[in-house]
């Protein structure tokens, strides 16, 4: 039964992976701190070897990311347009709640130092940059591209978009639907997920699993020189990214007033799966030590 919880964590982990990751602002890699995942993902994609030895946990997190994009690709613009302050409020919930296990496995083996300031707030400044220029519309966000048939040069370019919003689709606080924003592709890509249009997902999915694979080797790289400053500055593009994602009707009106109980319950939903992330290691602690 202990196992069946553990993959139907990985099932909903990948799930909600999948649909931040379609929603401008929201962080698919923030989602995998707060669900305690991050380390477990990286690590997994991070060599043919370890690849091969977490298959399991790969397609079960794989299948839930493929179901969530899919999904919310087709509800996400109905519901934001109904519930867009709600929706946005309950991701700024999960956020919250996931922030002090963030810290906590940010300093498990070394203790936070005066010095962890600077790659936090450089962090922080990035992501609430990136939404500044966004909420100004410095940036030229593209339009919708028809494809009907195979295109080598549209093909190309999907797989070398895709490949640089995957590496940013797990770093948290970054959101890897905003960068398909800024790189042009991202109407074109909701568009193709709607309609099951392959000519676009095929080389966009061969790129973004290119890209999450490489990203994924950084980052584990990055984590195992310097852990303290790399969640450090994790934490930072965290905090930064509830501001990315406030909703441009936030204020004193009656839509925030149940938004802020769509935060409650994003508090509570994050603090759950923390509690289900706490029991998974206890099993991987006890298995390894046997």
């Amino acid at each position: 039964m202990k196992n069946i919880a553990q993959y139907i964590k990985y099932f909903l982990s990948g799930i909600v992976f999948g649909t931040a990751n379609v929603i401008p602002g929201v962080s698919g890699g923030t989602m995998l701190v707060i669900f305690g995942v991050f380390d477990k993902l990286t690590e997994s994609i991070s060599g043919i070897k370890n690849i091969i030895k977490n298959l399991p946990f790969l397609l079960t997190f794989g299948l839930g990311a493929g179901t969530g994009i899919l999904v919310s690709a087709k509800i996400i613009s109905s519901l934001f347009e109904m519930f867009g302050i709600q929706t946005n409020m309950f991701f700024i919930g999960l956020i919250l709640g996931g922030i002090p296990l963030i810290y906590k496995i940010g300093t498990a083996e070394k203790k936070a130092k005066p010095l962890c300031a600077l790659p936090f707030i450089i962090a922080m400044a990035v992501v609430i940059g990136l939404a500044v220029l966004d909420k100004f519309e410095i940036f030229s966000l593209g339009v919708e591209e028809q494809v009907t048939g195979f295109d080598i040069v549209f093909s190309l370019k999907m797989v070398g978009c895709a490949a640089v919003a995957a590496v940013t689709m797990i770093i948290p606080g970054i959101s890897g639907s905003f960068v398909m924003m800024l790189l042009g592709v991202y109407e074109t890509i909701i568009g193709a997920l709607k309609d099951l249009n392959f000519w676009v997902i095929v080389p966009f999915a061969v790129g973004a699993v290119f890209g999450i694979i490489v990203g994924a080797k950084l980052i584990s790289m990055l984590i195992d020189k310097n852990r303290l400053m790399v969640y450090s500055a994790l934490m930072g593009l965290v905090v930064g990214s509830v501001y990315a994602i406030l909703p441009d009707g936030f204020g004193f009106n009656l839509d925030t007033g149940y938004g802020f109980v769509c935060v409650i319950i994003g508090i509570i939903a994050s603090l759950l799966f923390e509690k289900i992330g706490k029991t998974d290691s206890k099993e991987s602690t006890a298995k390894s030590d046997s």
